[in-house]
């Protein structure tokens, strides 16, 4: 790594040690080595193989999206202990202060891994780190989006169990139709899990009560064809999928009139039996 690689990641890191949220067990001194990590190839099929892999993409993340060194070294950590065989505990929600449902879930995820693993090791790797990063992104909300966190968890899950994929969200910023990387990452999941399927996928783009009915029926439209344009790139057929807005008419929450929530601003995805 040059010099100025290495300057750059000490800014970045110090920068995140500034912030009171970020994963415990982050390391300055490993940030020099993470440009390294994140480019090295980590080998093997079984579980622990690709659960390695699924923490290094999140270490990218935290890196590249995020832009928090200190967390993507966090993940390296976990990347590495499941490379070496011995993969470190699902994150205790208690532990960070975020409970809800997070709990059950963790409970649900350990179960599948046991049950699971061994047929589908990829997928239920991935709804392993899943997990993990749904806990993250509560912890550090509300400068994380947790919604599209749970919405990758929930597609993952459904892959390690061998079930459909059915009633997915992808959330939109205001007045936007484009997909960022958290919502593309989310469409992705969905059309890995059922682009071999013969099932029809419903696609409702949505908005919330911000503008006239009529200019939120345009923009709940392309919300919704970013979506199905998405899947078709993934491979999924596209003469399954059926694309309708809503404009503002079906809210997730009801807010009343001109009020910006971003639980409204969503496309759902449904697969049918």
């Amino acid at each position: 790594m040059n010099t100025v690689s290495r300057a750059i990641l000490a800014v970045a890191a110090l920068s995140a040690a500034g912030c009171t949220t970020n994963l415990p067990g982050g390391s300055l001194a490993k940030t020099f080595g993470a440009e390294s990590f994140l480019a090295s190839e980590i080998g093997g099929s079984d579980f622990n193989a690709n659960l390695a892999r699924s923490y290094q993409n999140l270490a990218a993340y935290n890196a590249n999206t995020d832009v928090n060194w200190l967390d993507t070294t966090v993940y390296m950590g976990r990347s590495d202990a499941a490379a070496a065989g011995s993969p470190l505990p699902l994150y205790e929600p208690a532990d960070f202060g975020v409970n809800g449902d997070l709990t059950a879930l963790r409970a649900q995820t350990i179960a599948a891994v046991g049950e699971y693993a061994s047929v589908r090791p990829a997928e239920c790797a991935e709804m392993y780190a899943n997990y993990d990063f749904l806990v993250e992104q509560t912890y550090q909300a509300p400068g994380t989006k947790p919604e599209n966190a749970r919405a990758k968890f929930d597609a993952s899950y459904s892959a390690c169990v061998g079930v459909l994929v059915s009633d997915m969200t992808v959330y939109f910023g205001f007045n936007r139709a484009d997909l960022d990387a958290a919502a593309r990452g989310v469409v992705d999941e969905v059309a890995s899990a059922v682009a071999s399927a013969a099932s029809a996928i419903s696609v409702v783009g949505h908005t919330d009560t911000v503008g006239s009915q009529g200019y939120n029926q345009g923009l709940s439209e392309r919300r919704a064809n970013a979506v199905a344009n998405r899947l078709v790139s993934g491979g999924v057929d596209g003469g399954r999928i059926t694309t309708a807005g809503r404009s503002w008419l079906e809210p997730a929450v009801d807010t009343g009139p001109n009020v910006r929530e971003q639980r409204n601003r969503r496309v759902e995805i449904t697969v049918g039996e």
